[in-house]
């Protein structure tokens, strides 16, 4: 995850004192220390959450800053509750070093800020449950025992604190998580727009869109014949030149447009999946295939809907008595 994601997440309530030109630097990993010289204990790329109480005098600072920074630290998260506020001279030392500076609310528990951190660095997890999500879409393959995608994107908010949910090509929410927020209809709207004309362009998904320059989304196409996007191992495209993707997934095949129009479902992710592990990846494919069934069943039912119809004009046509009608 990217240090600017912390900054975004209102329940850790981080304060941004210094570096904020080094936002997108990668975290892959968190630690919480109150020693004078971690460094043995540090591989680089964590962020480092500490109480000060290895700060004895303003001297201290600077050491401190400067060994974290030979260790490849990514950023310093110092709690206000051992002195009350974050001292100036830290501020200055990881300013001097270029190491971005959070300061922890007294009222937040690191381990809050830990927990938040692993969930999204940890490929273990979205493995584990990426095997829930396959055993939802079998389920629901069988019957609707599984709940509809509702349950699965549930477990994303709960489980990877990813907020999701799932728009038709023309912006009608079809459904997200019950646990969050209720995603607005303009917003939908902007999205499926983004998504459109990424996929008339002929890049593979996922795209990626920021909206008015604070929100990220990342965008899973659910295709109408039942394929979806690149393997794990291809990176994430974007729908806007900004935020360009890395390495060169296959060419999907052509399809035709008026089909992608008309049967594609999204699968929108509020976060950037341009730096996203494979394993994180393959979960979102995952629940692009519960989709896919789901999409499967409605489509079915619509099918028994108008076939009836269609005898029921076939008789008002022959003239068939009203009874018979």
């Amino acid at each position: 995850m990217r240090l600017r994601a912390l900054l975004e997440t209102d329940a850790l309530g981080l304060a941004l004192l210094c570096g904020e030109d080094e936002l997108d630097r990668t975290v892959h990993g968190v630690m919480t220390t109150d020693l004078r010289d971690p460094s043995r204990y540090l591989s680089g790329g964590e962020l480092v959450l500490s109480g000060l109480a290895w700060r004895r005098d303003a001297a201290d600072s600077e050491p401190f800053v400067r060994r974290l920074v030979q260790a490849g630290v990514v950023a310093l998260a110092a709690g206000e509750a051992e002195l009350g506020t974050v001292p100036d001279d830290l501020v200055v030392a990881c300013a001097r070093y270029r190491l971005p500076l959070f300061a922890v609310h007294e009222s937040v528990a690191f381990a809050t800020v830990t927990e938040h951190v692993v969930r999204q660095v940890s490929g273990e997890r979205a493995g584990d449950l990426a095997a829930v999500v396959d055993r939802h879409r079998r389920l629901m393959t069988s019957g609707p025992a599984g709940g509809g995608p509702d349950v699965v994107l549930d477990l994303l908010g709960t489980d990877l604190d990813l907020r999701a949910w799932v728009l038709s090509p023309t912006g009608r929410l079809i459904a997200g998580s019950k646990t969050g927020p209720r995603l607005p209809g303009d917003v939908c709207v902007r999205i499926a727009a983004e998504h459109l004309a990424a996929a008339r362009s002929g890049r593979p998904g996922p795209h990626r869109v920021t909206l008015d320059d604070r929100t990220t989304y990342s965008l899973f196409p659910v295709h109408g014949d039942g394929s979806t996007a690149p393997t794990a191992a291809a990176a994430p495209q974007a729908a806007q030149p900004a935020h360009g993707g890395h390495g060169t997934p296959a060419s999907p095949e052509p399809r035709d447009g008026r089909e992608t129009v008309l049967s594609d479902w999204l699968l929108v992710v509020e976060a950037d999946a341009g730096d996203w592990a494979e394993e994180r990846l393959d979960l979102l494919y995952g629940v692009t295939q519960l989709i896919v069934v789901e999409r499967d069943r409605r489509n079915a039912a619509r099918t028994v809907r108008r076939r009836l119809a269609q005898e029921v004009l076939e008789l008002v046509q022959a003239g068939a008595a009203p009874a018979e009608v």
